[in-house]
């Protein structure tokens, strides 16, 4: 130990003694280590880590092949009518926990604790949903299936929401807190790093599923009177199931199907003639569905391309080292002549560069976390960045590799020398061995050639970046505005009709043009309307969809159609269901 003390304090006395050269290599190190650092946790987050859940390989979300006609959907493939999670749960089969849930909202929520109002992202969950995913409690207690049942008015908050909302206050457990000006109590805080079993979003809190119109799913207004549990035709719940031990997917989808296509014409009557009948299938749930197709080939490209940056920068480094060491070669000259060995020098080197790789690595640490968020931002990724014990261990590595590298590479410089230089007069009667120059000469060749790819590469990204810019959109963007609003307490869609029409009309005698959109056609973010996608429906379905939202202008944004008409009148506006 006292060893290591005197040779971190001479390596100390050293790098002091060249305060631009430690800045330098501080500073490339920082960069380049902190840039894959950023990167790599973002890469973490997206494609590498597991659902934080308990034993996420036997967790599974369930998909079907299509819907039954005569029903509506959020997502072909990916939700479910009431009717069928109820038999699903009562049956189970291969699974053991069947659970299911429901956005509040297609966006955020409106919500209120104390006199502020605010937004927040929320879901209606099952009873069972934070017990049979393993989710453990930071404080307070989660759901039962008997308050399912019940619609208990009682809300379990994330970690992250705890933390950004309530300062982590451990009195907030019994507090108030309104949804959509429906008052619940806060029971329990979920623990830390589980933020929902959706892929790009941070849920904030989950209730127990309701029955009341305030609260009902997508934040749709009531149909005929129904919410989605009296509305076999909406299939609108997203469900997760936990495989029994010792099933396979297989076997439980085996066990399920006939269950399921049963279930799936609950309250439909039978299916039409020539109608195929929906098909149960499993999707792993042990990552973030549908995050390896939206951002795995793009992250990858960054990743070679900052990796090429860290191996620039590495070398940059220890080629910088190299070069300070020439003028130590008298020091090193003389240690051999008083019997130090090849151990000692490299010990003292590789405690050099342990001080400037430490150095390096904590600023790049504080650059990483930066970058991290910004490129979140960029991405418009909700869920949590922050780096865990796999992004510590990767930049860990990196640091030690480094550390390694710096430590060794001017050792050969210190040995070529030999204990005879210190007996010579000046230092410019020794000469440069042939091989040293070579292997400079290499080195300098290699960074200059993953420089020109560095540079091609980046060059090429900043073209395509913008022919991205520069696509037509096919109206003239100059001058808009895009705005949402979040109407609060519509209890049917004519009363969201009604909302809207007056809004547009007063919109109108403001100077300039106005182009609405109401609704969505996912799930209706404006909380109008929810279109239904039907079975093999012709193309022009669609735009049948747009005409039942509201009275458009197309004048003022220039927009070009291909169809008969140019415009969408007040003529066009209702509520039918379509054929």
């Amino acid at each position: 130990m006292t060893t290591f003390l005197n040779d971190l304090q001479y390596a100390i006395r050293q790098l002091r003694k060249t305060p631009g050269f430690t800045l330098v290599c501080v500073l490339t190190l920082a960069l380049g280590i902190g840039a894959n650092t950023a990167v790599f946790s973002v890469m973490n987050a997206v494609l590498l880590k597991s659902l934080p859940v308990a034993d996420p390989q036997r967790v599974v979300y369930l998909r079907t092949s299509d819907q039954p006609h005569r029903t509506g959907t959020i997502d072909v493939h990916e939700t479910f009518s009431y009717p069928v999670y109820d038999a699903l749960r009562q049956q189970k089969g291969g699974l053991e926990e069947v659970m299911a849930y429901v956005p509040l909202s297609a966006g955020k929520v409106a919500v209120r604790h104390g006199a502020q109002p605010e937004e927040a992202e929320g879901d209606m969950v099952s009873g069972n949903f934070l017990s049979g995913l393993g989710v453990k409690l930071a404080r307070g207690r989660s759901f039962t299936e008997q308050e399912e049942t019940s619609h208990a008015a009682i809300v379990v908050i994330s970690y992250n929401y705890w933390t950004q909302r309530f300062s982590r206050n451990p009195d907030v457990l019994g507090k108030a807190f309104y949804v959509n000006g429906v008052p619940l109590t806060i029971v329990g805080i979920a623990a830390e790093g589980f933020e929902g079993v959706e892929a790009g979003s941070s849920t904030d809190f989950w209730i127990p599923l309701q029955g009341r119109a305030e609260l009902n799913a997508w934040g749709n207004p009531l149909e005929d009177g129904k919410t989605y549990r009296e509305n076999a035709t909406w299939w609108c719940l997203r469900m997760l199931g936990r495989l029994a031990p010792g099933v396979t997917k297989a076997q439980a989808v085996a066990q399920l199907q006939s269950t399921f296509q049963t279930a799936a014409y609950i309250g439909l009557g039978n299916p039409e003639p020539g109608e195929k009948r929906p098909v149960l299938s499993f999707q792993d749930a042990k990552s973030f569905p549908g995050y390896d197709e939206q951002y795995g080939k793009p992250l990858r490209m960054l990743m070679a391309m900052v990796g090429l940056v860290l191996l620039i920068a590495l070398s940059n480094v220890a080629m910088l080292l190299m070069a300070r060491n020439t003028t130590r070669q008298r020091e090193f000259s003389l240690r051999l002549a008083l019997g130090a060995g090849r151990r000692e020098l490299f010990r003292q080197l590789l405690t050099e560069s342990l001080l400037l790789v430490a150095l390096g690595g904590g600023l790049a640490w504080l650059f990483a976390t930066s970058a991290t968020k910004a490129l979140g931002a960029w991405a418009q990724i909700e869920s949590s960045l922050a780096p865990d014990n796999t992004v510590l261990f990767f930049t860990l590595s990196i640091l030690v590799l480094a550390a390694l590298l710096f430590g060794w590479a001017p050792l050969r410089v210190a040995l070529s020398v030999g204990p005879t230089l210190v007996l010579k007069t000046s230092q410019a009667t020794s000469h440069t061995a042939p091989g040293k120059t070579r292997a400079g000469k290499l080195i300098v060749a290699l960074q200059m050639a993953l420089c020109v790819v560095l540079l091609v590469g980046g060059g090429l990204l900043i073209r395509t970046l913008r022919n991205l810019q520069h696509i037509p959109l096919g109206f003239r963007s100059e001058g808009l505005v895009v705005f949402g609003v979040n109407p609060q307490n519509l209890h049917s869609v004519p009363e969201g009709i009604a909302f809207y029409q007056e809004l547009m009309r007063n919109l109108r005698v403001l100077p300039g043009g106005f182009l609405s959109y109401a609704g969505s056609t996912c799930a209706c973010r404006s909380r109008l309307y929810r279109f239904r996608y039907r079975n093999r429906a012709p193309r022009w379905h669609h735009q049948r969809a747009v005409r039942e939202t509201l009275p458009a202008q197309s004048e003022p944004a220039g927009a070009q159609y291909w169809n008969r008409r140019w415009e969408i009148s007040d003529d066009d506006c209702g509520c039918g269901e379509g054929p």
